[in-house]
């Protein structure tokens, strides 16, 4: 009886470590979409500062969307859905809508983590007088680690036509 015993515990202990483990290997996968409100704006592909100072930096945009997904691991899907109905001038609804389905991977070694995003995202809405549906595959695009020291962001996906682009990192917090 006492080896069952101390076998129960013994495989409780490794499932504590496990869960340790899991919980150190987590990132927040922190994800934001702009649209244009000046036509002549250009997104800059690698943008540099925390949440404030990145919105900060884009003047010129407008920010649909900031998602902070806490605790990701390694083959999560990230849903996002945001949907705004409001009245518009003529009186009728104006519908300003967000969904996305990212899925978050990372291999490697502590130190030479490799951490990617790629997915789809459905947007639709009335921006700068213009109706949009856009339909957007963010391929697999590798992200960088803000907990390693800079607070860097990657453009993902940018739409021309519609001014629309997508942002994103991971961190540690």
């Amino acid at each position: 009886m006492r080896y069952i015993i101390a076998a129960l515990l013994a495989a409780a202990g490794v499932n504590l470590m496990a869960a340790n483990v899991q919980a150190d290997e987590s990132r927040s996968v922190n994800f934001m979409i702009f649209v244009k409100v000046q036509p002549n704006y250009e997104y800059d592909p690698i943008m540099f500062g925390n949440f404030s100072q990145f919105i900060d930096k884009m003047k010129g945009t407008r920010l649909l969307l900031l998602s902070h997904s806490a605790r990701a691991l390694s083959g999560d899907v990230i849903n996002l859905q945001q949907d705004v109905l409001s009245d518009n001038e003529s009186g009728g609804l104006d519908d300003v809508g967000v969904n996305c389905q990212l899925s978050f991977l990372y291999t490697g070694e502590a130190r030479d983590t490799e951490y990617q995003l790629n997915g789809d995202c459905q947007i639709i809405g009335r921006f700068n007088g213009e109706s949009t549906s856009l339909k957007a595959h963010i391929p697999d695009t590798d992200l960088p680690d803000a907990a390693r020291g800079t607070d860097v962001w990657m453009e993902v996906y940018e739409d021309a036509k519609s001014g629309v682009a997508f942002y994103a990192n991971v961190s540690k917090r």
